[in-house]
């Protein structure tokens, strides 16, 4: 009997080592043949302890705290406002939310169509928010955006949404 024999018993009997290298190997060799070199990557620590939303929707209608309705699309004949839903971790302190609106009829120049701050607090860490718009009248159609800051300057989070 050679010495490697026992070696290649063993590896038979136990081939999920050499088989996950394997599958490793072939997911590198595949995503590594692109030959466009566009696009990117990024990443960050989430457990950094500063606030973050971890969850925002557009709905028609906020119920018992919760979004009802979820939708980018609205209908100025049925919906007469939009709301902006929002779930908050890592509120340890009074920090001010600033939620802006902007109409298809803004420029990037003009202030929002509608802007509006609120305090923010926990006593368990986690929030939630939410805030509005009513639809005017007569109704701006086409796509809308609305965008929230943290403390005046820290970009959070937008969403584009319809109104038809």
């Amino acid at each position: 009997m050679h010495q490697s024999e026992p070696r290649i018993k063993t590896l038979l009997k136990n081939p999920y080592p050499i088989l996950g290298i394997a599958l490793l190997s072939l997911v590198i060799a595949l995503g590594g043949c692109s030959e466009d070199p566009t696009g990117g990557s990024g990443f960050t620590d989430v457990g950094r302890g500063e606030p973050m939303i971890v969850d925002s929707v557009l709905a028609i209608s906020v119920f018992d705290d919760r979004p009802d309705g979820i939708t980018n699309t609205f209908s100025a004949e049925f919906n007469d406002q939009v709301y902006f839903w929002l779930l908050w971790s890592n509120i340890t302190e009074e920090h001010t939310v600033e939620v802006s609106w902007y109409s298809p009829e803004d420029d990037f120049e003009d202030p929002p169509f509608w802007s509006e701050e609120k305090k923010l607090t926990s006593t368990t860490g986690d929030k939630i928010t939410w805030f509005y718009i009513d639809l005017p009248d007569p109704d701006i159609t086409g796509e809308w955006f609305v965008e929230v800051y943290l403390d005046g300057d820290l970009f959070e989070r937008s969403h584009i949404f319809w109104v038809e």
